[in-house]
């Protein structure tokens, strides 16, 4: 079968290959697959996982066609991975955190990923995709909607508080989306002015006397010290991502005297998953598409997903 791979980190380095297919599961004729930071910065050589296999197929965001059936799988079944390696025999396992287990990771970083014709992969780690949603929303809920989705549940929310969201992505926009659908008063810190057509306010600066209850913020850096000056007393700051840095400067007086509260989150859990694909299964959600490209004209993807300004970038098969 054909697949995209790379050996050494670079752009320049990923090609295509053939390859026999390994592993152990059911069978799964891949139909579409997610380009996002993740798979960006794994090809680029700027992630702070252990890369394994090398050479090394990429994509940990796919959705496809079951080829046999499972127990609760069927052959012809639209499905979607849960991209988390687990061992389900550790304590965060047995808590329902496996998404933390010790000895696990990400599929696709420290396991071949999808970008291939076909996959095999554990029964225990497919979804059904909801007859309601369609392939392009489908490939973008195993990172960019779970991701949100575990975030915001973190973040405790309650009807009517606000939230402030830095970046409209493709995080962000599932961020948006799904805190309208929990009740809060959105706001964004963005760009993206397409958001305000939806009743959503849009920052290009956050005004200094803007509190919020709530902050989602993945990009990092200087921005994270920034945004935490926009809390309310006893809100909440949730962090999943260091686009422009992992290093920041915090007033730590600010935290305690405020009784501000960090919260980091990574992905998700499978328990997450089944409760997002049952909420975007009763509610439309839109996800805009940057473009679409072949997977063998990974390259091409790549660097117009560099240059992007708003949207996703889906790689079809």
């Amino acid at each position: 079968m054909k697949v995209i791979e790379f050996s050494k980190p670079g752009i320049e380095n990923v090609h295509v290959a053939d390859r026999n297919l390994e592993g152990s599961g059911i069978k799964v004729r891949v139909v579409k697959a997610g380009l996002n930071p993740l798979d960006y910065n794994l090809i680029d050589g700027k992630v702070v996982y252990n890369v394994n296999p090398m050479p090394h197929i990429p994509g940990s965001e796919v959705m496809g066609i079951a080829m046999e059936d499972g127990k609760s799988i069927k052959k012809g079944d639209r499905v979607i991975v849960y991209n988390r390696i687990f061992d389900d025999s550790c304590d965060m396992c047995y808590s329902g955190n496996e998404h933390l287990c010790y000895n696990g990771g990400i599929w696709g970083v420290i396991s071949n990923g999808g970008y291939s014709e076909f996959i095999r992969i554990g029964e225990q780690n497919l979804f059904r995709v909801p007859d309601t949603m369609d392939d392009n929303t489908a490939v973008s809920v195993g990172i960019g909607a779970l991701t949100s989705y575990r975030a915001l549940k973190l973040a405790s929310p309650l009807v009517n508080e606000k939230i402030l969201v830095y970046g409209a992505g493709n995080t962000g926009i599932f961020t948006v989306q799904i805190a309208k659908q929990m009740g809060l008063h959105v706001y964004v810190y963005s760009r993206n002015r397409s958001l305000e057509s939806s009743g959503i306010t849009v920052f290009d600066s956050v005004p200094e006397d803007f509190r919020a209850d709530i902050i989602i913020n993945p990009l990092g850096g200087k921005l994270f010290s920034e945004s935490m000056n926009h809390l309310k007393r006893g809100g909440r700051i949730v962090t999943y991502g260091v686009l422009t840095g992992k290093i920041a400067d915090t007033d730590i007086a600010n935290i305690y005297t405020n009784e501000l509260k960090i919260i980091g989150s990574t992905g998700g859990t499978r328990k997450d998953l089944s409760e997002l694909l049952s909420l975007m299964d009763a509610r439309h959600f839109d996800l805009p598409v940057y473009k679409e490209f072949s997977l063998w004209d990974i390259k091409e993807a790549l660097h117009a997903f560099r240059d992007r300004i708003n949207g996703r970038i889906v790689l079809n098969l």
